[in-house]
């Protein structure tokens, strides 16, 4: 077993600096319980770190210094609003609830950060004499996972609360390590300063002992607090220390020249450099790694082959938790991965440049030597995390959020109007065309993305066929637009823009399709560039643009279709679990087309490495309410 490990910041020694301070305190008498000038001197210092008014009382350990903190606001049969991860809830020992006998209500989070909905909603549910009156707001900065908020955030929590009457207090065991993230002060971090300027939190707990001190914690008030006696509060939650120099020394030495931000980086790039290898080797954390903590999901054989040789926690849901520290070492994050190498190679599976669980021996093995940035590697750690949240179901928070459907707001339109002005270009009727007659069995044997298309144009009965197929109307319906692709809910949050370039009896340009009137309408013209090739890209005015905008992938295609979303209209009904939705409605959609195009004999390829932002431009959405989400090429292609 490895004598240092990443189990938790708890573990790692004192930092040398605090050690000398504490030998420097231990000379001579004092006077105890505070009325010592080191205790003064160091009172004043970290006081300077939050700013005038500041009031600190240094205490022995971290729940001591929460419970101390809340019970200054909160009493028996009170209620304090946490997060549902908060370490108040899940590992203090139901200390707040026993010391106080106030009850604590866990809020909804995303990524360990509270939802400000479901604050605003269960501070409002009660508001009844049954219920325990709501007093104090504990927020975690960082939070529990490792997140961390943003100053507005904390801003936009701290004055729902105060609103309503409640006090707000911080949990910031690990606060350096936020503020270090965030390139603020410990003030700006925990919202005691609040960013845009309202009254900002009233205690903050400044941790230290994980962050390189020995022992001991800071309780910061903010004078604009309604206190009580906080002198007499502390000797009654049993956090007066009687020598209290050797606290105060500790921290008058981590509040001297940036101690406590040295630390704390160092903490953070570690663990980044920690991610950065997770991911190399395909396995990306479970939340974004803003500080100092990593939370990864590994094959249950490799973590018990890994535990035998370092000593670290499992954590909710099947993860595991690796905490870097402010001794952490390159040399301690190489040799923990190597351990990782070794129980993946022992459990058969591949040690890195390749996905997670793929065998071993089946890519490029752990020898690469290519260095990514810390920032850049946790940049692209929590992107992957990030990204593999959103393949995961999270239906059982829908029912959590009322929706705007469930609050009687109405429903959006299930279609763009035209605009104004816009020339309309009526469609076929696509039944009626006699097209697309192939047996499906057949279609399905045949699909696959075809690219390279002839220099021949497509008829307008085929286009039409071809939208009709990925986004025509049955028929409409108590309010809803039936179309003969599915949608989650029949919400329908797609739209289709269509770039014609050879249509025959249509003009080139950009139109967007009117599912309800089986129409187009005319939104930018396409003209031909004299001079150039008529068969080839380039031929038109808005190719440039447009090529750029699909990086590089027009491919000389007859027509383009690009399937915006409308976000809302999907929103309105399932909330969170709408963007999920979109994106598998649009799957369906796409499918639908080039079954399609299989029946009509034309090829079809679809896109999702575009450049968002120039070709939401270009189809003048705003890239919000409306964006881009899928594009697919199409055209006449070789006789097969």
């Amino acid at each position: 077993m490895a004598d240092r490990w990443f189990a938790s910041d708890n573990n790692a020694a004192a930092h040398p600096r605090v050690m000398e301070a504490l030998a420097r305190a231990n000379e001579g008498h004092a006077v105890g319980y505070g009325d010592d000038p080191l205790t003064a001197a160091a009172e004043a210092k970290v006081g300077s770190l939050f700013g005038p008014g500041a009031l600190v009382r240094f205490v022995l350990n971290g729940t001591g210094a929460n419970v101390y903190a809340i019970g200054c606001f909160a009493g028996q049969g009170d209620a304090i609003l946490c997060s549902d991860c908060a370490h108040i809830l899940v590992d203090e020992t139901g200390a707040p609830s026993a010391v106080l006998g106030a009850q604590l209500v866990p809020l909804e989070t995303r990524d360990g950060k509270i939802v400000a909905a479901s604050l605003r909603e269960t501070i409002g549910s009660y508001d009844d004499m049954h219920k325990p009156r709501p007093a104090v707001l504990s927020l975690s900065q960082p939070t529990e996972v490792g997140t961390v908020y943003a100053p507005e955030k904390l801003a936009e929590l701290t004055r729902l609360a105060h609103d309503a009457g409640l006090a707000v207090h911080v949990d910031g065991a690990r606060l350096s390590n936020a503020a270090a993230a965030l390139g603020l002060g410990p003030a700006e971090a925990s919202g005691y300063r609040a960013a845009d300027g309202s009254r900002g939190v009233d205690a903050v707990s400044f941790g230290g002992t994980k962050n390189g001190l020995m022992f001991g914690e800071a309780v910061v008030f903010s004078p604009a607090a309604d206190l009580p006696d906080t002198a007499r509060l502390r000797k009654t939650r049993l956090q007066l220390a009687s020598k209290m120099r050797y606290i105060a020394a500790q921290f008058d030495e981590y509040a001297r020249d940036g101690l406590w931000r040295d630390c704390a980086l160092a903490a953070n790039r570690r663990a980044a450099a920690l991610a950065a290898g997770l991911v190399d080797r395909g396995y990306p954390p479970e939340y974004p790694v803003e500080t100092n903590g990593v939370f990864v999901r590994l094959p249950p054989a490799v973590v018990e082959t890994l535990r035998k040789k370092r000593f670290f926690y499992d954590w909710e849901g099947g993860a595991v938790r690796w905490m870097a520290s402010w001794d952490t070492t390159d040399d301690d994050v190489a040799g923990m991965l190597a351990d990782l190498d070794g129980a993946l190679a022992s459990a058969g599976l591949r040690v890195g440049g390749g996905a997670a669980g793929q065998p071993y021996g089946a890519g490029a093995g752990a020898g690469a030597e290519a260095v990514e940035p810390p920032e850049a590697a946790a940049e692209k750690a929590a992107a992957l995390a990030e990204g593999r949240r959103l393949l995961r179901s999270n239906w059982d928070r829908v029912d959590a959020l009322r929706s705007p459907e469930s609050l009687g707001l109405p429903a959006p339109p299930f279609v763009r109007p035209a605009p104004d002005g816009a020339a309309l270009v009526a469609l076929p009727d696509p039944l009626a065309s006699g097209l697309g007659a192939k047996a499906f069995a057949d279609c399905q044997a045949s699909r696959r993305s075809r690219r390279k298309y002839l220099p021949e144009p497509v008829s307008l009965e085929e286009l039409s066929f071809m939208i009709w197929s990925c986004a025509g109307v049955k028929s409409i319906k108590n309010g809803n637009a039936f179309r003969v692709v599915p949608s989650g809910g029949c919400r329908h949050p797609l739209d289709l823009i269509i770039y014609a370039r050879r249509v025959e009896g249509l003009a080139p340009g950009l139109y967007r399709h009117l599912a309800t009137d089986r129409a187009l309408a005319l939104l930018r013209p396409a003209s031909v560039v004299p001079g150039a090739d008529p068969e080839r890209n380039g031929c038109l005015s808005l190719d440039e643009e447009l090529d750029a905008a699909l990086s590089g992938q027009l491919w000389n295609s007859a027509a383009v279709f690009v399937w915006t979303a409308v976000p809302y209209r999907t929103e309105w009904r399932y909330t969170v679990a709408a963007a999920k939705t979109l994106l598998l409605d649009a799957g369906h959609a796409c499918q639908a087309l080039y079954g399609a195009c299989e029946a009509l004999g034309l090829g079809t390829c679809a896109q999702a490495a575009y450049d968002q932002q120039r070709l939401d431009e270009a189809l003048g959405v705003d890239g919000i309410d409306e964006a881009a989400v899928y594009v697919a090429s199409t055209g006449r292609v070789a006789a097969r």
